[in-house]
């Protein structure tokens, strides 16, 4: 069982359906993306997607809260 803040890879799969927030993100630095397309829906079994706007290496996807 997964808890709010684990982070996961991009191309990981999802463990839990929940809500997950970029983290490391560089489009998160520079405010191009909303709060609102910074989290995601998610459903158990599908993998993580990388971010639509950069390729940052760092960036993963924080559990925010269960689906």
């Amino acid at each position: 069982m997964i808890k709010k803040g684990d982070t996961f890879k991009i191309g990981e799969i999802c463990p839990e359906s929940g809500v997950y927030r970029l983290k490391n993100c560089v489009c998160r630095d520079c405010m191009c993306l909303s709060d609102e397309q910074q989290t995601i829906p998610l459903v158990k079994g599908k993998r993580f997607p990388p971010c639509k706007n950069c390729t940052s290496e760092e960036l993963v996807w924080e559990f925010i809260m269960k689906a």
